[in-house]
């Protein structure tokens, strides 16, 4: 019985050390800190008598450049998708976009396995008939395996995978942002706007078609001239296209205008975007994919 009383003795003497040891775990790690940072608020300079809060999206983005230098690709996304969601206040939250942008793109080119990328084995097929198998287009058959030619024989193995973007025009952002499931994809800049008085945001539409113009008439996709041609995105809305920004083509002073010559033609409309942005949007965007214009 009195070996008894000693155990009992002992394990509460235990349970009372663990309970202290939990209370100067809690006292250091989260009670202090938080009474350290009420005394810099209470004692803080400045008229508004604040104390600028710690941006902890910072080290979210600082372990995912850690990731990234390991080549861990994928989980140096999701961790800056992590910064994206629930630290859109971050300093760091602009390169973080951008970076996942760039990520996704390269997976999506590369030979990286995706969850919905496939590989399909040629027997008597057309890429264009392939290409609308999988919901896919023809140039991003031609990058993603790294062709410089149309010309495909039975046996030949293509990667694939299914292009269903959503394109956002967002005009308050001033930026056309990709959204695959409803989740960001990648974003480029808009570097002009020139829409129509009677398109008004928000609007949906789809892309109806996609245009390679050179020297005043259409290129296919299997001819020549076609990577080198003038390429824009026509949506079912008029007036809303988007196209390659030209800075040659812009006048410093517009005001010199005559009202002949101010007024808007067709061609004139659009959304205008770096030519390699538009290039790599013509290469994952198809006929058919989602529209919206919002501001």
């Amino acid at each position: 019985m009195a070996r008894i009383k000693l155990v009992l003795a002992f394990l509460a003497l235990v349970l009372l050390a663990a309970g202290g040891v939990a209370v100067a775990y809690y006292w250091k790690k989260v009670f202090r800190p938080n009474l350290e940072m009420e005394h810099q608020i209470e004692h803080a300079d400045g008229k508004n008598g604040k104390v600028e809060a710690p941006d902890l999206g910072n080290r979210e983005f600082e372990a995912a450049v850690d990731l990234l230098k390991e080549g861990e690709l994928i989980s140096a996304r999701d961790r800056l998708y992590y910064l994206m969601k629930f630290y859109p206040e971050s300093a760091s939250f602009p390169e973080a976009k951008r970076i996942v942008g760039d990520i996704n793109m390269d997976l999506l080119i590369s030979r990286v396995p995706l969850p919905k990328k496939q590989e399909h084995v040629v027997g008597r097929d057309y890429l264009s008939t392939i290409a609308r198998k999988y919901d896919t287009t023809l140039d991003y058959i031609m990058r993603a395996n790294g062709r410089t030619t149309t010309t495909i024989y039975p046996g030949d193995r293509l990667t694939v995978y299914p292009l269903n973007f959503t394109v956002v025009v967002d005009l308050a952002a001033n930026a056309v942002r990709l959204e695959e499931d409803g989740q960001f994809f990648c974003e480029y800049p808009i570097r002009k706007v020139n829409l129509p008085p009677t398109l008004k945001a928000p609007a949906e539409t789809t892309v109806s078609e996609k245009v390679a113009w050179k020297d005043g008439r259409g290129v296919s996709f299997d001819k020549r001239d076609y990577f080198g041609a003038t390429k824009w995105i026509r949506t079912g809305k008029i007036g809303l296209f988007i196209r390659a920004f030209d800075p040659s083509k812009e006048e410093p002073k517009k005001e010199e205008k005559d009202d002949a010559t101010a007024a808007n033609s067709v061609d004139d409309f659009g959304v205008m975007v770096d030519r390699s942005d538009l290039e790599e949007m013509f290469t994952v965007l198809r006929t058919g994919s989602t529209v919206k214009l919002v501001k």
